[in-house]
């Protein structure tokens, strides 16, 4: 009897291990269509605004790191998230404030301040600050800062060490003095 319950329990688990690796599959296939079918988000800086007679956005251009210029329309439903050099985030879309959209990208490009665009067909549908960056660069500037860190320690811990032996010399000295 325990060899049919042994072989029913693990035809059950084969039967659930297979059935979790098709849902994988099918759910990394989907997840490649979905973003297949979307425009990668675009990171870079504002290089150009353009406004009716209103003063309301109606385009705008991101340069990306290779130089690349991707001109974005916009649309009532453009979502917003940008900061300003306080560091304040203002949330809004382009239906709410036209006007205060194309300030803050101005703005953005007066600083050289990233964004990350979420666009398809070239309309916009969010403007954020910059989401994405590169780590390589990052890493390189966290290793400088580790080494000179550990240099700065190991040169203190001989200063330390060379004040120590001519504190235990006039020690030294004073005693032999003082036994005299």
């Amino acid at each position: 009897m325990s060899n049919v319950t042994n072989t029913a329990s693990r035809s059950g688990a084969l039967r659930f291990a297979l059935t979790m690796i098709l849902a994988l599959v099918v759910s990394v296939s989907l997840t490649q269509i979905s973003s297949a079918a979307h425009t990668p988000p675009v990171n870079g800086i504002v290089v150009g605004v353009e406004t009716d007679d209103a003063g309301a956005l109606i385009r705008f251009a991101v340069a990306d790191s290779s130089g690349t210029i991707h001109t974005f329309t916009i649309f009532n439903g453009t979502e917003y998230g940008l900061e300003n050099q306080a560091g304040d985030r203002w949330v809004s879309m382009q239906e709410e404030d036209p006007s205060e959209a194309a300030r803050r990208l101005r703005d953005h490009r007066e600083r050289f301040a990233p964004i990350t665009v979420t666009s398809e067909n070239g309309t916009a549908f969010s403007v954020v600050e910059r989401e994405e960056g590169k780590l390589e660069t990052n890493l390189g500037y966290l290793f400088a800062v580790f080494a000179i860190t550990w240099a700065l320690f190991f040169a203190y811990v001989l200063y330390l060490g060379r004040k120590q032996r001519v504190l235990q010399h006039e020690i030294a000295r004073l005693e032999g003095l003082s036994g005299k």
